[in-house]
């Protein structure tokens, strides 16, 4: 399937091009690639908004020595197919970084040949690694929790079972820093071992700044099969070590003081929260951790637990929110005002799905703070919680825009014809 470009990514291309036919470079530095750096790899990306394209993907790149500011790579398969060149994006913690990608296909798993290029600097051209050994994709983490106040919470996550990662990379994105590519700025980024099963984020980022309050973060978890060991990617962090892998994304915004132990991640799709927790059940309380709207309406997924209960964040609004349950067509409302704070038992064998109205837009609640309402359920019986969690969103005037970003979790990977593309490089 072709991929698709968008307008401002296509005029950013026709800009570079164009420039190298009016302007001179006879002072245009050679284009080099850092030693060891060439790298060609399986990606499957999960859904996101920090720009970059989710799917099942070949990506594959190298460092440019010096910067890769205004270069771009490309490559063609030895089959014949070509993957036009795409514009490089350095990074906060890279600015060597140069990627590109392709969607993936067991008939362009043949050797490529990837060129490197700059106006007003002779092509390099270089033969990607093999894929051979990638024919399976590795699957994505699930029971992605974030944890701790203040600037340095811990996320932790679990691997799914009957896949052995030789390692693991954990990304920072800022989204308010948006790069020449359309994807947001890298600000941190740390390969670590397998073995781990957390993260905490450190005070000072390796790109040298901090997290902010209020701040629209995305945590990007990589599962990593590498070429050969995990011990070498953990020391370099080098893409060429790398086989396959998971990419996976979560917003966050960093909790204040006094919130919930774990809270957990769920991804959005068409404006729908959808959750992947393995361990759900009657005796502990989910912390699920959604956008802001006027109202949600909650659902288990197919073979799923009923709910059990809610427990509804104190201090939004008046602190009490209508209960509305499903009659098989439609949210009625019971009559019953839920008060934050308290928890709420569906009585005998729960409810499939229920409503949460009545939060009023007068509160103020900041619509870039995904940490703003935070709702506890239970469950009638011990299992997984793969539903999902709607917002009902109104327009008013004056109000913030509607929000940009959104907290994400494990997903199905679509692919929609159709659909302008997005960047296919990605972060390290």
């Amino acid at each position: 399937m072709r991929r698709f470009i968008t307008p401002i990514r296509l005029a950013i291309f026709a800009f570079s091009i164009g420039a190298g036919l009016t302007a001179v470079h006879a002072l245009a530095a050679p284009l080099v690639l850092e030693s060891g750096t060439v790298n060609m790899f399986r990606d499957t990306r999960g859904a996101n908004n920090v720009g970059v394209f989710a799917g099942d993907l070949i990506q594959y790149g190298g460092n440019i020595v010096g910067g890769s500011a205004g270069a771009s790579v490309g490559a063609t398969a030895a089959t014949g197919f070509v993957d036009p060149q795409e514009v490089c994006a350095p990074l906060a913690v890279n600015a060597n970084f140069c990627a590109n990608g392709t969607l993936f296909s067991a008939a362009r798993t043949a050797p490529w040949t990837l060129n490197f290029a700059r106006s007003g600097a002779t092509p390099v051209m270089v033969a990607g690694p093999s894929l051979v050994g990638a024919e399976v994709a590795v699957p994505f983490p699930v029971n992605v929790t974030i944890s701790g106040s203040g600037l340095t919470p811990t996320i932790s996550w679990t691997v799914p079972g009957g896949f052995a990662a030789d390692a693991v990379r954990i990304n920072i994105f800022d989204r308010n820093k948006i790069l020449a590519n359309g994807s947001a700025d890298v600000i941190h980024t740390m390969p670590v071992a397998s073995s781990n099963g957390s993260y905490t984020i450190p005070s000072t980022l390796n790109s040298g700044q901090q997290l902010n309050f209020g701040g629209d973060y995305v945590f990007n978890i990589q599962l990593i099969d590498t070429r050969g060991s995990g011990a070498i990617f953990v020391a370099n962090g080098n893409n060429a070590e790398i086989l396959r892998r998971s990419s996976a994304f979560f917003n966050f915004t960093p909790l204040p003081g006094g919130g919930p132990p774990n809270v957990a991640l769920p991804t959005v799709v068409n404006g729908v929260y959808n959750f992947s927790i393995t361990n759900v059940g009657p005796n502990s309380v989910t912390f699920i951790d959604p956008f802001v709207a006027v109202g949600y309406d909650y659902a288990i997924g197919a073979g799923d637990p009923n709910f059990a209960s809610v427990l509804l964040p104190t201090g939004i609004g008046d602190n009490l929110f209508d209960l509305f349950l499903w009659d098989g067509s439609q949210f009625v409302d019971t009559g019953n005002d839920l008060q934050g704070g308290s928890q709420f038992f569906f009585g005998s064998g729960g409810v499939g799905r229920f409503s949460i109205r009545g939060i009023e837009t007068s509160a103020g609640l900041d619509p870039s703070n995904v940490t703003a309402f935070v709702t506890g359920l239970t469950f009638t019986a011990a299992g997984s919680f793969t539903g999902s969690m709607t917002p009902i969103i109104v327009q008013v005037a004056n109000a913030v825009p509607e929000p940009g970003s959104v907290p994400l979790v494990l997903m199905a990977l679509v692919v929609l014809a159709g659909l302008r593309r997005k960047s296919l490089s990605v972060a390290l």
